[in-house]
């Protein structure tokens, strides 16, 4: 059923068994069958009615809400509209009235008089009258009322859904940018080591080699993913680790704590590792007497990666780009936040571990 049916019908649940209390004279069997045909008929005038009202509303809003943007216009659009459709209102009621009282007239023409009650005083017909014209205007308002907070509705999901493709964009954007940054920064570091190590040391000039392969494999193969099974990203993590430790000669240590069943059983967002890893070398200080540490273990339905905070004496300035974006990432992906805390000396960032794709 279209969305404008379903409305009307909805409305017609809640005015129609009212209209029927407040106007059947006598609640008995005999009454209610004589009256059957005259309540069909009447059903499907109202809600006929109600339907045209509803699609007349929609356009109405169309068209107060295009020319909202004037600046002639003193009223918001939903003020403006209210008014027409009270307006409206009126002039429908009264033509409703009067099929419906055309229509009455002929039924009881032509059914016989069972159960009808006896005749009312004319004050209280007035009075059952201006109780249904009050009713019926009601009830067309109501439509008023949720056919706008329907368009409302939309208009909000259409402006989450907008706003998530910005986000989407923006994330990506800057994933794009964090990966051509780390590119070539960190291939002009590989290469110079790489050159010391052919003359001293060849065979971890191979091994240097086929890491950084590996490494440079997984940017372009998972440049498009959003998420990477937990194994992929951590192998990936062991040829950049590799790397590291070659470049900065026994001062970073990378501690694995992740069960095979885990590394199996889950997907992360691709490069999280990387940055977080890049960002506890880039802001703590690395010595052979202090070698910075860095943890990543199994914590419940999370990854966790810890360092100790060993503050450089002349930091680097921080943008904050890496870990937004993974938070971004992660916000886009699932429900569940990435937590970062600074507790008892150590930088903690909890992960939350995804579904396989």
């Amino acid at each position: 059923m279209r969305p404008h049916a379903r409305l009307a019908l909805g409305v017609l649940l809640i005015y129609w068994p009212i209209r029927l209390y407040q106007n059947l004279p006598v609640w008995s069997g005999a009454v209610l069958l004589r009256k059957l045909p005259f309540f069909m008929v009447e059903g499907l005038l109202v809600f006929g009615l109600l339907l045209g009202w509803v699609l007349l509303m929609d356009w109405l809003q169309d068209r107060l809400v295009g020319q909202a943007a004037s600046p002639g216009l003193r009223l918001p659009p939903q003020g403006l509209a209210l008014l027409v459709a009270v307006g409206l209102a009126l002039p429908a009621n009264e033509l409703f009235g009067r099929v419906h009282a055309r229509m009455h007239e002929g039924l009881e023409h032509e059914l016989p008089a069972l159960g009808s009650a006896p005749d009312e005083p004319a004050d209280d017909n007035r009075q059952r009258r201006r109780m249904n014209n009050g009713l019926t205007v009601l009830a067309l308002l109501a439509a008023f009322y949720l056919t706008a907070n329907r368009r409302s509705a939309l208009r909000i999901q259409q402006l989450g859904l907008h706003a998530e493709r910005l986000e989407r964009a923006t994330v990506q954007a800057q994933l794009d940018a964090l990966r051509n940054q780390v590119n070539p920064h960190f291939l002009f570091n590989s290469l110079s080591i790489l050159s010391s190590l052919v003359d001293t040391d060849a065979r971890l000039a191979g091994q240097f080699v086929a890491r950084l392969a590996t490494a440079y494999r997984y940017l372009l193969e998972q440049r498009d993913q959003t998420r990477v099974p937990l194994r992929t990203e951590l192998n990936f993590l062991a040829a950049y680790t590799f790397l590291l430790t070659v470049r900065f000669e026994g001062k970073l240590v990378v501690a694995l704590d992740v069960p095979e069943a885990a590394r199996d059983g889950y997907a992360i967002a691709p490069l999280t590792l990387q940055l977080l890893l890049e960002n506890a070398v880039k802001h703590n200080r690395l010595s052979t007497t202090e070698p910075l540490r860095v943890t990543i273990a199994l914590a419940g339905d999370c990854l966790r990666v810890t360092n100790p905070v060993q503050r450089r004496l002349a930091p680097e300035v921080s943008t904050g780009v890496g870990l937004q974006n993974i938070i971004g990432r992660y916000r886009l992906l699932t429900d569940r936040p990435v937590r970062v805390a600074e507790t008892d000396g150590y930088f903690v960032v909890d992960l939350p571990l995804l579904p396989l794709p």
